[in-house]
């Protein structure tokens, strides 16, 4: 090509964006109560009214659409069109009161569609999706959920200080689940999701699932997942089942969220937050506690590294009176499609309390690869008479395991034991680990060596170390 013709097109190509970084920016604004659809949209005193009129215009790059507060709407809000990464398209609320409500009532499957759209942001909104005539919907409900449907790549999604709540799904795994966020990749067409934001968002009784995704690209034989994702300061309360299930995902992290109750309805395998199918993922400074297993069935625990995951670390994080435990580490069946879970670190974590229904804190299942867990905290002072497994494995004998500068302390009626064969311990390396209290069996643990843990001299001001005074260490 001509040179002066490339720099012509080069030139030609940086005025256009500059125009469309530059371009003026509509602003519509919606009232369900005083609104007019007839109207501009473009001043309060000219707003629209409906979440129809809203679905029926193609939005372009820096719109911004305003919901009033305190006003309410039954139906499903379905943006269309893409922003571009300098002029994303906003929906947002304005005015005083109470967050602007979107209440699909079991009539969508989705109180929120994005489907096909990039650059999309959603902030300050009240989305419900309870259908009162039923227990349970068995259509998977859903608050907000990110279609990428034969399509390729979508990108730059933010949620951000959202109050979803109240949506009746199913709790059985593998049903329609319902889920308060959700992200979704479909085919045929190999497509995912870069750049995905959900932050200081607020979900409240969400059945089944917190925030997750599905995992249609998420096999090694079609490996293509999402990208970059960004979980942050979220409280999840009274959630069925999973909290956050970090779902197909290739750069995730995951910190400064508050989980309580999960798993308070579901019969079946969930946990507080847990990757699946998922690499390169961070989970830190998150505080996860009173996840339930009342039946003694799996799971319950507040973290999980499971099957088809590599280069996890889960660190800094403050869980305590989880029943089912603190730690689950599982690959899925070994294949073509899953690989073993490898290389996982569990560092810097304060676990008080944990495991007292199911009675384990760590639980190893089938073969996983390469888990260090170092500098962690490990503290009981339950009064139940009552023997908690340290180290459950089960179902295969994992490789590779390290526990160094950790310290188990089990006080008052609880102990802590080590029941396992020498067998199912050969592939654990214990290094300068400190054992308080009632701990029992550590005459099994092969290669054994003890010290102290230099994990209560770390400044008390720091997350979760903040937490060690207030449970008398």
């Amino acid at each position: 090509m001509n040179k002066s013709i490339s720099a012509g097109l080069l030139v030609l190509g940086m005025l256009c964006l500059s125009a469309n970084q530059l371009r003026a920016q509509n602003k519509y604004y919606v009232d369900n109560g005083l609104g007019n659809d007839a109207w501009s949209g473009t001043s309060e005193k000219q707003a629209w009214k409906s979440l129809d009129k809203v679905n029926s215009v193609v939005f372009k790059a820096g719109d911004q659409i305003y919901f009033k507060r305190g006003g309410q709407w039954t139906g499903q809000l379905l943006p269309s069109g893409s922003g571009t990464k300098e002029n994303p398209i906003l929906f947002s609320a304005y005015g005083k009161g109470n967050l602007p409500a979107i209440s699909a009532q079991g009539k969508f499957k989705d109180v929120v569609l994005i489907k096909n759209s990039s650059n999309i942001a959603l902030e300050y909104f009240d989305l419900s999706n309870k259908d009162s005539l039923v227990n349970e919907q068995k259509t998977g409900p859903v608050g907000v959920r990110i279609l990428s449907e034969n399509i390729g790549t979508i990108s730059n999604i933010r949620l951000s200080n959202l109050y979803i709540h109240d949506i009746n799904g199913d709790n059985k795994k593998g049903s329609n689940e319902g889920n308060g966020i959700f992200w979704d990749c479909q085919g045929p067409k190999p497509s995912n999701i870069e750049n995905l934001l959900i932050e200081n968002c607020r979900l409240l009784r969400v059945d089944r699932n917190g925030i997750r995704g599905n995992g249609t690209f998420g096999f090694r034989t079609n490996w293509f997942p999402n990208k970059n994702l960004v979980i942050r300061g979220c409280t999840l309360e009274d959630i069925g089942g999973d909290g956050i299930v970090i779902k197909a995902f290739d750069g995730s992290l995951v910190e400064h969220n508050k989980l309580f109750y999960t798993r308070t309805r579901a019969k079946d395998n969930a946990v507080g937050i847990w990757p699946h199918s998922s690499d390169n993922t961070l989970i830190q400074f998150n505080e996860v506690a009173f996840t339930k297993n009342i039946n003694f069935a799996n799971d319950g625990q507040s973290f999980d590294i499971d099957g088809n995951c590599s280069n996890t670390i889960i660190q800094n994080n403050y869980s305590h009176d989880n029943e089912g435990g603190f730690m689950l580490v599982i690959s899925d069946a070994i294949n073509e499609k899953s690989k073993m879970t490898t290389n996982s670190i569990i560092r810097n974590n304060l676990s008080i309390n944990d495991g007292n229904n199911r009675r384990r804190l760590f639980n190893f299942a089938l073969v996983t690869d390469s888990t260090q867990v170092y500098g962690n905290v490990f503290y009981n002072n339950s009064k139940d008479p009552k023997k908690i497994e340290l180290l459950d494995i089960e179902h295969g004998i994992a490789k590779n395991i390290v526990f160094e500068n950790n310290e188990f302390d089990y006080r008052n009626g609880t102990r802590g034991v080590f029941t396992k064969s020498a067998k199912q311990y050969e592939a654990v390396r214990w290094i300068g680990n400190s054992f308080k209290g009632n701990i029992e069996g550590r005459e099994r643990l092969l290669g054994k060596s003890e010290g102290k843990n230099e994990g209560l001299k770390k400044n008390r001001k720091e997350f979760p170390w903040k937490f060690l005074k207030e449970n008398g260490l």
